[in-house]
């Protein structure tokens, strides 16, 4: 397997205003924290039918557009430093119903959402009804994680895993979408690393992503359409 190796910024720590509180969750407060919310998608899939998009790589899409604005999400410890990724793509869950497994694909993400529609049905295409959970041949350290749960709406979601010091990649999961009052909501869950991300950052993301799902047909210079 091939790996690529991304660009970064190494963090100058004795400059960097979190500095006391990424030595604190690094050190007796090593935790990640998760926050369950319905996104309102009403617009986007009208807005999605309308331009002939598929669901899953539009909202990759917007995930991977609001990641990749802040560097609260672009963070890494690379050769025992802290780093931010110049960039970040997603690496999403594909599902094989023959075997009951998934497979974890990343795709590249350039900013521009119509662009990844090809980019998406291209390595789905190649590498699709390969049953690895790793398909693609070549693999790279800055990505961040999505899964889809399509067959169940919940309410609240939680990855549990049992060591996640310095794993700083922020991990989303949305599930089945349902009609309530009028709107169409998607249940959608983040988890993040208290070392690099507070309360405050995913709640701008969350606000940011339902602003682009509420005006996508407004936002094409934002998102290079």
């Amino acid at each position: 397997m091939t790996k690529i190796t991304p660009e970064y910024t190494v963090v100058d720590l004795s400059r960097w205003a979190r500095k006391e509180h990424f030595e604190v969750f690094q050190g007796f407060a090593q935790s990640t924290f998760n926050q369950t919310v319905q996104l309102d998608i009403t617009v986007l899939l009208k807005h999605i039918k309308e331009v002939g998009w598929k669901f899953y790589p539009a909202i990759i899409s917007l995930i991977s557009h609001v990641v990749n604005r802040h560097p609260e999400f672009r963070m890494a410890m690379k050769d025992d430093e802290l780093v931010i990724w110049n960039e970040v793509h997603p690496s999403y869950t594909l599902f094989h119903k023959e075997t009951e497994t998934f497979s974890s694909l990343w795709s590249h993400y350039d900013g521009n959402i119509d662009r990844f529609q090809r980019v998406y049905a291209e390595d789905v295409a190649r590498y699709g009804n390969i049953l690895a959970y790793w398909p693609k041949e070549e693999s790279r350290e800055n990505i961040f994680f999505i899964s889809d749960i399509p067959w169940v709406s919940f309410s609240s979601f939680n990855v549990n895993v049992a060591n996640m010091r310095n794993f700083f990649a922020p991990m989303f999961t949305f599930g089945k979408y349902y009609n309530q009052d009028g709107k169409v909501l998607l249940p959608f869950a983040v988890q993040v690393h208290h070392s690099v991300c507070d309360g405050f950052h995913v709640a701008r993301l969350i606000n940011e992503l339902q602003a682009l799902c509420d005006n996508l047909q407004h936002q094409s210079e934002a998102l290079d359409v």
